[in-house]
C-alpha cells in the first residue's frame, strides 16, 4: 500500500471513532448537578442520598400524623362560678322620674313591713322554701330557693309606676348575691303596670340561696325614683 492510500485510511478511521463516541453519548441525560437538586447528592460509591429539603419536608409530614392532638378537653357539666360579693345597691335611674328619692323609709326584719309617711306600704306576705325542678334552659334540678310574695299597697295621692322594679338579694356576712329563680315550677311574677291611690299590687320572687344563707339575708326592692329602696335584713322567717 503506499504512503498516500495509507493516510487517507487512517484520516478516515478517527473520523468514524469520533462519529462513534458522539452518538453514544445521550444528550437527555441529567448531569450530576441536575440529579442533586432533584435527588440528592452522588456520593463517591455511585449511591445518592436524600437532600435535606427532602429529608425536612418528610420529618413535617411525619410529626404532623403522629403527635396526639394537645386541645383542651371539657368536663360535660361545669359548675356556675359563684358570683361577686354585693358591694352596694345604688338606686336605679328611671327617665321622666325624680333623680333623687325624696320619701324614705327604714329597713324591717322580714316578718315586719316597710312603711313610708306617704302611706305606702311593702309588706312580705308568704315566705316558702322549694326546689327547682323540670329541665330545659335556666333549670338547675335540685337547687333550693327561697319564695316571697310582696304586696305593695297605695296609701299616697299620687299613682306609683310599677313597670321598673328591680330586686336585689344578698345572703351571709360575705353578702354573696344570691341568683333569681325564673322556672316555670318556681311560679314567679314580677310587679308591672300603674297602682292608683288607695290600690295594691302583688307579686312573686325566688332566688337560689343555700340553707345557711337564710340565716342572714338582705333584699332590696327599688320599686320607683320618689322612694328609697324598701329593705329587708335578717334571718329569714319561713311562713
Amino acid at each position: 500500500m503506499s504512503l498516500r492510500r495509507l493516510t487517507a485510511a487512517l484520516a478516515v478511521g478517527l473520523v468514524g471513532a469520533a462519529l462513534v463516541s458522539g452518538c453514544s453519548s445521550d444528550p437527555t441525560t441529567p448531569t450530576a448537578a441536575s440529579r442533586t437538586g432533584a435527588v440528592g447528592a452522588v456520593s463517591s460509591s455511585g449511591t445518592s442520598t436524600p437532600s435535606a429539603s427532602a429529608t425536612s419536608s418528610a420529618t413535617t409530614k411525619g410529626s404532623a400524623t403522629t403527635e396526639p392532638s394537645q386541645s383542651p378537653t371539657t368536663s360535660a357539666t361545669v359548675a356556675p362560678p359563684l358570683p361577686q360579693p354585693v358591694q352596694s345597691v345604688p338606686k336605679v335611674k328611671r327617665s321622666g322620674g325624680a333623680t333623687t328619692p325624696s320619701v324614705t323609709a327604714p329597713a324591717a326584719k322580714f316578718s315586719a313591713p316597710v312603711k313610708y309617711p306617704d302611706g305606702v306600704r311593702l309588706e312580705i306576705v308568704k315566705t316558702n322554701r322549694a326546689t327547682e325542678t323540670g329541665h330545659g334552659p335556666g333549670v338547675m334540678a335540685g337547687r333550693e330557693y327561697v319564695r316571697f310574695q310582696l304586696k305593695l299597697t297605695n296609701g299616697s295621692a299620687k299613682a306609683i309606676n310599677l313597670n321598673e322594679v328591680v330586686l336585689t338579694t344578698y345572703y351571709s356576712s360575705s353578702k354573696q348575691l344570691a341568683a333569681p329563680v325564673y322556672t316555670e315550677s318556681a311560679k314567679t311574677y314580677d310587679f308591672s303596670g300603674t297602682v292608683a291611690p288607695g290600690k295594691s299590687a302583688t307579686a312573686y320572687y325566688a332566688f337560689a340561696v343555700p340553707d345557711s344563707g337564710l340565716k342572714k339575708l338582705t333584699m332590696v326592692v327599688d320599686f320607683d325614683g320618689l322612694h328609697t329602696s324598701a329593705t329587708y335584713t335578717g334571718a329569714v322567717v319561713l311562713s
